[in-house]
């Protein structure tokens, strides 16, 4: 046999031999993928576990999903609360029940002018300084005010201002906040002009709020604090029951100047039962608040 020809079955028999082992490789390699266990080309962020649905007694299966897929579900957000409005019919109630904080109109100024041609009575500022009454604290204001805006004449200003201007800015806001608190009207009004979108949270130093003065205003009557109350309530969402509030609110001021509110339908909004409501809610709170009828 020549070298040639005995080289034919070695050679066969090696073929074989690797034939058998990528066929033999493959099989597993197969086998291996269709148990979900060899590595694919899938990026591990591709893969997720498929589970069969639990069986009883076990807990869920947890399955992966992939935390940079954009699609991926994102927590539900928190959802707001819902927002309160003032529930200014029931608080002027509440402050018609409760021992009024506001002075009598007596002898008292209603404005920063009437105060301040009161105040310039005096000699100097220290001799009105000294008072602590709720007029005094007012007319104290009132000068420190005309101060600070440079109100007075010049001569004025350098004879009235030199002691009021030591107590640096914002002291004729102290100085009414202090009036207001001992419950001075004219001060509670003019103060929460000031601030009309902060009135109702001003703290005073008796601990109560700007906005308690100013309900009991309104609850004695006071056109101008019910007029504050109204521009509160044109705010969306601001108070409870809005069409509602507005349109007694409008009722009470006109009751003020007119008896009686049988022919003021013509100032309210909503359908004929909406407005029968509100006719009928102020005349009871008409009675709460011992109103004159």
């Amino acid at each position: 046999m020549s070298f040639r020809n005995a080289r034919k079955p070695a050679a066969m028999r090696l073929w074989l031999f690797a034939g058998c082992g990528v066929l033999g490789f493959s099989t597993i390699a197969l086998t291996a993928i269709s148990m979900g266990q060899w590595p694919t080309r899938a990026g591990p962020a591709a893969q997720v576990a498929v589970q069969a649905g639990p069986q009883a007694g076990t807990a869920p299966a947890v399955q992966f999903t992939n935390r940079h897929d954009p699609t991926a579900a994102s927590p539900a957000a928190p959802t707001s609360s819902p927002h309160v409005g003032v529930d200014v019919l029931s608080r002027l109630e509440t402050a018609g029940r409760d021992r009024s904080p506001i002075q009598p109109e007596i002898n008292l100024t209603n404005t920063l002018d009437e105060a301040l041609q009161r105040a310039l009575s005096f000699p100097d500022f220290g001799a009105l300084a000294g008072r602590t009454d709720p007029e005094g604290l007012f007319e104290a204001a009132a000068w420190a005010d005309a101060c600070e805006r440079g109100a007075l004449a010049a001569q004025d200003m350098t004879l009235r201002c030199q002691e009021p201007d030591r107590h640096g800015a914002h002291y004729a806001d102290d100085l009414l906040k202090q009036a207001a608190d001992a419950g001075q009207p004219g001060a509670v009004l003019t103060l929460a002009a000031r601030h009309p979108e902060q009135w109702m949270e001003i703290p005073l130093r008796s601990g109560g709020m700007l906005g308690d003065r100013v309900f009991a205003l309104a609850a004695l009557g006071r056109s101008a604090a019910l007029v504050l109350l109204s521009q509160l309530c044109a705010v969306p969402d601001a108070c409870v029951d809005e069409q509602l509030t507005r349109n007694v609110l409008a009722l009470l001021q006109l009751s003020i100047y007119k008896t009686g509110t049988s022919a003021a339908a013509d100032y309210l909004t909503g359908a004929e039962p909406e407005r029968r409501e509100a006719i009928e809610r102020t005349a009871r709170l008409r009675t709460a608040l011992n109103w004159p009828p």
